[in-house]
């Protein structure tokens, strides 16, 4: 009996800039199931290119990756912030790996195959 393994990815981006600088934030939801407990939800900041903080679900709260992020992931994890990211695997990935598995599942084509001698 085979078996597979399914592994998708949803992502939200951010992107704000003035005067050269990019500054952007990414939403991503990493899943092998639509159960809660197969579902990885990440939120990271970005500046200039640079990764700065991070909130992933697995933690449970913010870490910082430079001075500035370890400075805010101290005060996002002592404030509502870290409450309102921790709500987001069900509310934001959740809702949305259930309307994409049934999308990519239920589309499904029949099998050929060609022989050439």
């Amino acid at each position: 009996m085979a078996s597979f393994f399914l592994r998708f990815s949803l992502f939200f981006i951010t992107v704000c800039a003035a005067d050269g600088f990019l500054q952007y934030a990414v939403d991503s939801c990493e899943f092998n199931s639509t159960e809660l407990n197969g579902i990885e939800y990440t939120y990271s900041h970005y500046y200039n290119k640079l990764k700065y903080i991070t909130f992933r679900s697995s933690v449970g709260k913010y870490v910082g990756y430079t001075e500035n992020g370890v400075k805010n992931a101290e005060k996002w994890n002592n404030g509502p912030e870290v409450v309102r990211r921790r709500a987001q695997k069900e509310t934001y990935c959740l809702h949305n790996v259930r309307i994409d598995t049934e999308s990519a599942l239920t589309k499904s084509v029949e099998p050929t195959v060609r022989l050439h001698s």
